[in-house]
């Protein structure tokens, strides 16, 4: 058989690799034994941060719509509501801190990060979407092995990280129109000129927090659900960095999904390594058998 190209590129890679890599019916080929640094440290962070101030933001934003657990005394609700309120703005500029940061990091951070691979947008990336896709509906056996973010979540993350941008522009929107004067009242104190004035941007800002609650849910169902059906440390991989994946089996390391630096440097690592070996034990061949004729002599 001749090597095949891969979906999208010029890249020839092996026949039965690429079988094996899309139909994801070898067990082994998901069984994980060799870590790789996936999650850099500002991606945890950040990931942990946004995941903090979105629980926070929306008690404290459920608090300000239709205050719960209100003190009798009109003085102390009132002091409760403050001190709710403060507490939404605390975690508010945590929030925007840290999709700043997850933004920048996704142009200057490793190829796992990068928005060229967290983006589908090549006719490659666009074919494991699919793939992915048919897992999730129950017509692929495994997901497809990659070892940053397939491409349906990276579809999922980039239209919340838009609704985030929304949030955020809503939310100052909101703050802006209350504050009499300043900058953020001079530059976002135009809300109330919106259609339907400043109920339309509280509304809009209300919906966005259910939206990104149902995504949480989901995104911890499918990190469960991926962590089980890989096994290569998709939730421990959020603390530590590291995923622990079989060498070459990732698309990433076989050019199915694009150029991933940090699995070209693995995999020259163990090639070396296999290769050292392989000469060491050539080596040992003679002087064992030469020990051996000596010990006949």
């Amino acid at each position: 058989m001749t090597a095949a190209a891969a979906p999208g590129t010029d890249k020839p890679v092996a026949p039965m690799t690429i079988v094996s890599a899309m139909a994801g019916d070898d067990d082994e080929a998901v069984l994980g034994c060799s870590p790789i640094y996936v999650w850099e440290l500002p991606v945890r962070l950040t990931h942990w941060a946004i995941f903090i101030s979105i629980v926070a933001l929306g008690l404290t934003g459920l608090y300000i719509h239709a205050p719960y657990l209100v003190p009798s005394k009109p003085v102390e609700a009132s002091s409760m509501m403050a001190t709710v309120r403060f507490w939404h703005e605390i975690f508010a500029i945590l929030f925007t801190i840290s999709i700043g940061v997850r933004f920048y990091w996704g142009f200057v951070g490793n190829s796992f990060s990068s928005w060229r691979q967290i983006i589908p947008h090549r006719r490659d990336q666009l074919h494991w979407l699919k793939e992915m896709g048919k897992y999730y509906s129950f017509r692929r056996r495994h997901p497809a092995p990659y070892a940053g973010h397939n491409h349906l979540a990276g579809l999922a993350y980039t239209v919340v990280s838009v609704g985030m941008f929304a949030q955020v522009l809503s939310g100052l929107l909101l703050f802006g129109w209350i504050m009499p004067a300043g900058p953020l009242h001079a530059l976002f104190g135009w809300g109330n000129a919106l259609p339907g004035g400043i109920q339309t941007v509280r509304t809009f800002h209300y919906i966005l927090t259910f939206l990104f609650t149902a995504f949480a849910i989901h995104h911890v169902y499918s990190a469960i659900l991926v962590d089980i059906e890989e096994r290569t440390g998709v939730m421990s991989s959020m603390f530590s960095g590291y995923k622990n994946i079989r060498p070459s089996s990732s698309l990433e390391a076989l050019g199915l999904v694009g150029v991933s630096p940090e699995e070209d440097v693995r995999s020259k690592r163990l090639l070396d390594a296999e290769t050292a070996g392989k000469k060491a034990a050539e080596k040992a061949v003679p002087e064992a058998t030469r020990e051996a004729v000596e010990a006949d002599a």
